[in-house]
């Protein structure tokens, strides 16, 4: 887990990143960014990631090809950059 209660969060950055994004989509970034935070990291597994934004694995794979894209894979892991670098600090 993250030692930090909180999470850096920059509502311009995000917006001028995301605003492609339908509100289901926001919903389950938001939710894998801040699972992310405190586990340091998400697993590249369907199920898993369905389960961690409250969607169907149907509804999931509906929009994975948009979500992913804010992600890196390194070693079977999903990697965000920006929340690494806080992390770090």
């Amino acid at each position: 887990m993250s030692s930090r209660p909180y999470m850096q969060f920059y509502p311009a950055d995000y917006l001028l990143n995301t605003k492609h994004l339908s509100t289901i989509e926001h919903g389950a970034y938001l939710l894998l960014i801040m699972h992310y935070w405190g586990t340091r990291g998400i697993p590249n597994d369907d199920v898993r990631l369905a389960r961690i934004v409250g969607l169907s694995v149907d509804d999931w794979l509906t929009i994975r090809s948009t979500i992913v894209e804010f992600f890196d894979e390194v070693d079977g892991q999903f990697r965000h950059g920006r929340i690494d670098a806080d992390l770090a600090e």
